[in-house]
């Protein structure tokens, strides 16, 4: 009798190298830039079967899935706030946004942004396509901020860390959407992907739970969910009615109303 499958055999192996999607030439799955030609180099999985491959490859290696390219669509182009270059606008699978052909650099609409950060089919579409070309812009000096202008209105916009935790700087105008530099879009999907919001949300949890006890009030009072609420409404009370996809919803709310309101 055959031995039941293990639950690696779920999941296509490592492999010992990758292809460029740019040359073809071989490079290590842990490499940043290709020796051959010096595109950039990203790792990032399949959607269909979650095998490794980099960012570009038109195939899966793995498992054939056809991987989406930007296709070029019909509309205005923005002036790219980092490196003044033409933003053009692509469709990426169902998801329309702006990407700069000089640094790579992709523009959102609060709606488009909102929509990737809640449809995981839709995310794992963008992150395995896009920032493929392009060469980064120039980084500011170490210790030096940089403010960058709204590709639609040219008023400065704000910068955040996304989910307070991410580590990741985007720059956000309230009214009309965000600004990714190269691969920061890729990196706030995945860290939505990998459960960042559940984290930020425990972690906001933790210190709202310490500053009730600290004014002497019950840390687990009952809190109403609520997903128009602009506050963010933890720590949830124990057995209580709220179910997880309601309160994934009221956490991403909550960061999109940070972001946008």
């Amino acid at each position: 009798m055959a031995p039941p499958p293990s639950l690696d055999d779920a999941f296509p192996p490592m492999p010992s190298s990758l292809n460029c999607p740019n040359c073809g030439a071989a490079a290590a799955p842990d490499a940043t830039r290709c020796d051959y030609c010096g595109s950039r180099l990203a790792l990032v999985a399949c959607p269909s079967c979650f095998g490794s491959m980099f960012v570009g490859t038109q195939f899966c290696p793995h498992c054939g899935t056809k991987i989406e390219s930007p296709d070029a669509v019909d509309g205005k182009s923005l002036k790219c706030p980092g490196c003044s270059g033409e933003m053009r606008p692509v469709k990426v699978g169902a998801t329309l946004l702006h990407e700069c052909d000089q640094c790579g650099s992709a523009w959102l609409d609060p709606t488009t942004f909102a929509a990737l950060c809640s449809d995981r089919e839709l995310r794992g579409t963008v992150m395995t396509s896009l920032g493929a070309g392009g060469v980064s812009a120039q980084a500011p000096a170490p210790g030096k901020v940089r403010y960058v202008h709204c590709a639609v209105c040219d008023k400065l916009m704000n910068r955040v860390n996304f989910g307070k935790m991410s580590g990741i700087i985007i720059d956000v105008c309230k009214n009309h959407g965000v600004w990714f530099e190269r691969d920061e879009l890729r990196g706030v999907l995945e860290f939505v992907a990998n459960g960042g919001l559940d984290r930020m949300r425990a972690s906001e949890a933790e210190r709202k739970a310490s500053q009730q006890t600290a004014i002497g009030l019950d840390p687990g009072a009952s809190v109403t969910i609520s997903r128009f609420s602009s506050s963010f409404n933890i720590p949830l009370p124990s057995g209580g009615g709220a179910r997880p996809d309601d309160v994934a919803t009221a956490t991403l709310n909550f960061v999109l109303r940070t972001l946008f309101s």
